[in-house]
């Protein structure tokens, strides 16, 4: 089995969970929010592999897409409806060359496609997973923000 790690970032508040409890398909995982350097609400979502228990900067990630790969086909499992309880749009894509930064985007920003619709509803965030997760750490972040760390094994 491989150990992966899914970081929720630029919560609204602190999420609810607590480093050691379990998650399970369907759980809330927090609300989607614009703290730390966020410039809109929005989600971040990355994976890494192994189990982390602390903030990760895109600085530090640093991987060649081909070796970023199990990774990637691991969070490409994330960007489904389940995620919002309705269906994503991409704000930003994973490696996307025109983000504003010196380093590359692995990961996604995300919004529900119809976060105008109902916003207080639609901004909650669900694991979406069928493996069960386990919160490793939770806190908060200059950059980014309220965030909470989950492992899961596949």
């Amino acid at each position: 089995m491989r150990q992966y790690t899914v970081r929720y970032a630029h919560l609204e508040l602190p999420s609810l969970l607590v480093e050691g409890d379990l998650v399970m398909s369907g759980d809330i995982i927090g609300k989607m929010g614009n703290t730390g350097s966020s410039t809109a609400t929005h989600l971040h979502i990355d994976v890494l592999e192994g189990f982390v228990n602390r903030i990760i900067r895109l600085s530090e990630i640093g991987y060649e897409q081909e070796e970023y790969a199990p990774n990637l086909k691991q969070l490409n499992y994330f960007i489904d409806e389940g995620m919002f309880d309705f269906e994503i749009f991409i704000t930003t894509y994973f490696g996307d060359p025109n983000y504003p930064s010196a380093y590359i985007h692995y990961a996604y920003d995300v919004v529900p496609e119809n976060r105008h619709m109902e916003p207080g509803r639609n901004s909650l965030i669900y694991w979406n997973r069928s493996k069960t997760g386990v919160t490793l750490k939770t806190g908060f972040d200059n950059g980014y923000g309220n965030y909470v760390l989950i492992g899961f094994e596949v």
